[in-house]
């Protein structure tokens, strides 16, 4: 079997509760492949016995950043996108290089578009823009604690970065000139974030931060606040330290792993959202990961 005969599309995720819904892929063929767009055309097997053609596009899946600055401000981007031949404003973005890390091509996007690096970085969530024919998936992060570094556009790339309240760009969205579907989507669940009367996260801290009092530091931090959870040190040398307890509580925690104890050298917080754990209270140390 050829590259191109292969299923290019994302492992199968169907609950045994739909499998009555499930089409069936018998064959398929790559129609164009160019600089950008994979376009496959696939025979498949239909829930009720038929065959049918479905036609769509394989996507290496992208990332989307919300860059915010320290008065609350978000960065975006004004650029000429041209199958719509228009001007858009949308939130930094850009595609995954084969086999990146998504969060590696935020940080990498980050600066390349608006000249700005990021010590924290909080993953929001993945959206599928266009399911009905494409594998694109998109994931998105806030970018926070921004340093100016200076922008470094790709050849041929030009944009301009604007910083905009979050009251603007909903303005901008009622009056029909903030579009973009990613961006809408981006602003929606970034506002719903901010928002949430609780949290329920794990957070990632890189950096010097063994061997300098890091988790005996996070337990007495975190008690102070009322969060409940854990801390300890992972193979990698980073310290993760799981969080829960209400929105403000987990937050102030949140931005005091930025710095730590004053022996540690914090270079990256990442902060990932979890499903909430009904059983868990306190806060303690735990073993190794």
């Amino acid at each position: 079997m050829s590259a191109h005969d292969r299923d290019p599309r994302p492992a199968a995720a169907v609950a045994p509760s739909d499998e009555a819904l499930v089409e069936r892929r018998v064959s398929g063929e790559q129609v164009f492949g160019g600089a950008l767009l994979d376009v496959r055309r696939d025979r498949v097997r239909l829930p009720d016995g038929g065959v049918a053609v479905r036609e769509y596009v394989v996507h290496p899946g992208a990332v989307l950043m919300i860059p915010v600055l320290d008065d609350g401000r978000r960065i975006v981007v004004r650029q000429f996108r041209y199958p719509q031949n228009r001007t858009f404003i949308e939130f930094p973005a850009g595609k995954l290089d084969a086999g990146e890390d998504p969060l590696a091509t935020a940080m990498r996007e980050l600066v390349e578009e608006t000249g700005y690096e990021a010590l924290q970085w909080t993953r929001l969530g993945v959206v599928h823009p266009v399911i009905a024919y494409s594998t694109e998936a998109i994931t998105f992060y806030i970018a926070s604690s921004l340093t100016h570094v200076g922008a470094r556009l790709d050849p041929g790339e030009f944009l301009e970065v604007e910083a905009r309240s979050e009251a603007s760009l909903y303005d901008d969205v009622d009056a029909g000139l903030l579009t973009d579907v990613k961006t809408v989507a981006a602003l929606a669940m970034h506002t719903r974030w901010r928002a949430a009367s609780e949290r329920s996260v794990r957070v990632r801290i890189e950096g010097r931060v063994q061997g300098v009092g890091y988790r005996e530091w996070a337990c007495r931090v975190a008690a102070s606040a009322c969060a409940a959870g854990w801390v300890r040190n992972r193979g990698d040398g980073s310290v993760e330290v799981a969080l829960q307890g209400p929105r403000d509580a987990c937050d102030r925690v949140v931005a005091a792993c930025q710095h730590g104890p004053a022996s540690a050298g914090v270079e990256r917080v990442i902060v990932e959202p979890r499903a909430r754990d009904l059983n868990l209270s306190g806060f303690a140390q735990r073993a190794n990961a």
